[in-house]
């Protein structure tokens, strides 16, 4: 069994409150939640409101299959136009 863990930068367009801000990064929350069954948490840059970042963990049975998933859920977030991935630091345990 392997664990990964993945921290994703983020610049939110259009965004010009905090109050944009929160409705975009609960919405990306719940989606990638929902779709690919991961544990996510907002970390970092909670108080600017054009950046934000994603704590992502997720569990698979070989280090290829995490590795697979991690690179769905980015191109998930790479596809959302009310975003861009700035940068992503990963690891596979």
């Amino acid at each position: 069994m392997r664990v990964g863990v993945c921290q994703i930068d983020i610049l939110i367009n259009q965004s010009f409150s905090l109050k944009d801000k929160r409705r975009v990064m609960n919405s990306v929350k719940h989606r990638l939640r929902n779709r690919f069954n991961i544990s996510i948490i907002e970390i970092l840059a909670q108080k600017m409101w054009d950046r934000g970042s994603f704590g992502v963990s997720l569990v698979g049975e070989d280090e290829e299959r995490v590795k697979r998933n991690i690179e769905r859920v980015l191109c998930f977030l790479e596809d959302d136009d009310r975003l861009e991935v700035l940068q992503v630091t990963m690891d596979v345990y």
